[in-house]
């Protein structure tokens, strides 16, 4: 019997850091995003494919502005993407951008670590990815819940 190989390709677009600080690479990212994945799920996704840019305020900014009709910088922001590639048999779930000098901002203000404030971040644009919103009550309460769950997991602090 065949064993089905199960992947999840996590890409790292790297638009703001000379050198990528250990934490923020790709190993680290992929094991955070699994767990996401494993509590939500979706651990048996397969051929899935998950775009993170680390961006500048600039770049955020005009995302903000053309996607979401919202003016100014934001955190973190997800594209959802439902097409496969024909040609690669990957399917790109989404994207999302990540403000780095709006995180570390955050995470003085908040008293986190940046690896915290920017892994809480990841995994909130996952979420996001995969349904989850926190436009109402009770849609937030519970994607809040799931990132504390998944952060106090992985990094062993809370997020909020």
């Amino acid at each position: 019997m065949k064993k089905i190989q199960k992947i999840m390709k996590i890409e790292l677009i790297n638009d703001h850091y000379k050198k990528i600080p250990e934490p923020f690479k790709k190993k680290e990212i992929k094991k955070l995003i699994d767990a996401v994945l494993k509590k939500i799920g979706f651990e048996e996704l397969e051929n899935g494919q998950i775009n993170i840019k680390y961006t500048s305020e600039e770049e955020i900014k005009m995302l903000n502005e053309k996607f979401y009709n919202k003016a100014g910088v934001t955190n973190v922001l997800a594209f959802t993407n439902h097409q496969e590639t024909p040609e690669s048999k990957e399917r790109l779930i989404g994207e999302i951008a990540i403000c780095i000098s709006q995180i570390e901002k955050e995470a003085k203000i908040y008293k986190k670590a940046v690896e915290t404030r920017l892994k809480h971040m990841i995994v909130h644009g996952v979420l996001h990815l995969f349904g989850f919103d926190h436009q109402k009550k009770g849609e937030q309460k519970e994607m809040e819940q799931v990132e504390d769950d998944i952060i106090t997991t992985c990094l062993g602090e809370r997020p909020y």
